[in-house]
């Protein structure tokens, strides 16, 4: 371990190392978070595993990033990644409180979930070609943990992290943050479907309650727009103007990944299961004691209990695969938490992880997040396949970490933009039930990225 000196600004940080390949910041919104402890940042894996299909395809890559070794396999990704992980050794005298000794960091797209669910592609998809693999995750061998509780700093990294390497990132840290002269310019983005086609689908949602096919659909709709410069710019605005404890910011070349998510999937830290589903939306106001009887009224709400309900019950199914027996509870119910942009209900299930199980078994049998496909999970998926008609590739699945030594803790990948080198993309949804209410439903589904949408308009034409 190597301690470093603490900022509350983990943003300097990154800006010296986010220039090189494979950067990842994990991030918890502070400063302007009221949640969230940890930042974690790193850059250089010595593995990057990237999924499309049912291929694997695995980079051993230097310590300046190049590829060194290219391999193709079809078996389990999630089993490939926990052989990796399975070699590591951990580095000694790390701090009781570290979140992160080194191991994966990357993304699983929602549709990595079709491979666990026994999903077929669906209908040809209305979007076109995908812009992202199922999957990304890099096998990290060093990282800088920001613990933002009790103020510390420092770089932890492996026996298998070279000199160089080492001493490469030490010179980034001292030197300048690298300039470039590339503006974040953002056309008009627009929706994928019109406003009465998404009415049209929450009402085949309706039809398919009542035929009692499912109880519960996660619906959602995409915007995309064109784009030029650099998305890391977009992402330093858009993480101040609405912080969110499970952020994230991965650069894949021209590509990034923008994730302003407010909410947990699945935390595992020394065998205790956490996940924290939010089902409940309801928007903020301006006006303080609006704002106040907003968030009383979404506490109280029959419907939103009702949605929050189904999906606490349907991920207590999904943890007794790997907890013990027993050991799962809901130790918060409805629990209210508050957004730049919204209000939500919150609720906690935790349990204990089998002797036998993993984390990454646990990631892979809970994939996709009940919170977003509805209830039952698999039906839930279908219909959403018919409906949206295309690929959700990293929207609405997961981001985050899984240590060697079995701690993990991902994201649900919503408030998430993803940018392919020239189109930007992100989308907004929600759960549709019984009593849902058409247009009330297309509104939430603006309510959740709308400020997403201010942002990016309103950045200014020669950056920050």
């Amino acid at each position: 371990m190597i301690p470093l000196n603490y900022s509350p600004q983990s943003d300097l940080i990154f800006d010296k190392l986010q220039h090189l390949p494979y950067a990842c910041w994990l991030d918890s919104g502070k400063p302007y978070s009221h949640y969230g402890r940890y930042d974690i940042i790193s850059a250089l894996p010595q593995t990057v595993i990237s999924v499309e299909g049912n291929t694997s395809s695995i980079q051993s890559l230097d310590p300046h990033g190049n590829v060194l070794k290219l391999d193709r396999c079809n078996s389990d990704p999630i089993q490939c990644l926990q052989q990796y992980l399975s070699h590591l050794e951990a580095p000694p005298e790390l701090p009781e409180s570290c979140p992160f000794m080194g191991g994966a960091i990357g993304y699983f797209g929602y549709d990595l979930g079709r491979r666990y669910m026994n999903l077929s592609a669906g209908r040809e998809s209305r979007y076109g070609q995908r812009a992202f693999p199922d999957m990304i995750v890099g096998i990290y061998h060093w990282a800088i943990i920001q613990d933002h509780l009790l103020k510390q700093s420092y770089l932890i990294k492996l026996r298998s992290c070279g000199d160089n390497q080492l001493e490469h990132i030490q010179a980034c840290l001292q030197a300048e943050a690298p300039q470039t002269d590339k503006p974040f310019r953002l056309t008009q983005l627009y929706p994928s479907i019109t406003r009465q086609e998404y009415l049209a689908q929450i009402d085949k949602v309706h039809e398919y309650i009542l035929a009692g096919d499912c109880y519960q659909v996660n619906l959602a709709q995409r915007f995309q727009g064109q784009y030029s410069g650099r998305p890391y710019w977009a992402y330093q605005r858009l993480r101040r103007e609405m912080a969110s404890p499970f952020s994230a910011y991965l650069q894949f070349g021209e590509k990034a990944i923008l994730s302003l998510s407010p909410e947990r999937f699945l935390e595992v830290k020394n065998g205790k299961v956490t996940t924290q589903p939010i089902k409940g939306t309801i928007a903020r106001s301006a006006d303080a004691d609006i704002d106040q009887q907003r968030g009383k009224d979404l506490k109280r709400d029959d419907k939103n209990q009702a949605e929050n309900l189904m999906i606490v019950d349907l991920l207590r199914n999904d943890l007794g695969k790997h907890c013990e027996p027993g050991s799962i509870h809901v130790d918060e119910l409805f629990s209210l938490q508050s957004f730049p942009n919204v209000h939500h209900l919150v609720s906690t299930i935790s349990g204990h992880l089998c002797n036998k199980s993993s984390s990454l078994d646990l990631l892979r049998d809970c994939f996709p997040g009940g919170s977003i496909t509805g209830a039952p999970k698999l039906r839930a998926m279908q219909i959403i396949d018919e409906l949206e008609c295309g690929f959700r590739e990293v929207y609405c699945g997961s981001i985050g970490y899984i240590g060697l030594n079995g701690d993990m803790d991902t994201n649900i990948a919503i408030r998430t933009v993803y940018c392919d080198g020239a189109r930007l993309y992100c989308w907004g949804g929600g759960g549709i039930v019984a009593d849902s209410q058409a247009d009330s439903e297309y509104q939430e589904s603006l309510d959740k990225i709308n400020k997403i949408l201010s942002v990016l308009s309103s950045l200014p034409k020669t950056g920050l």
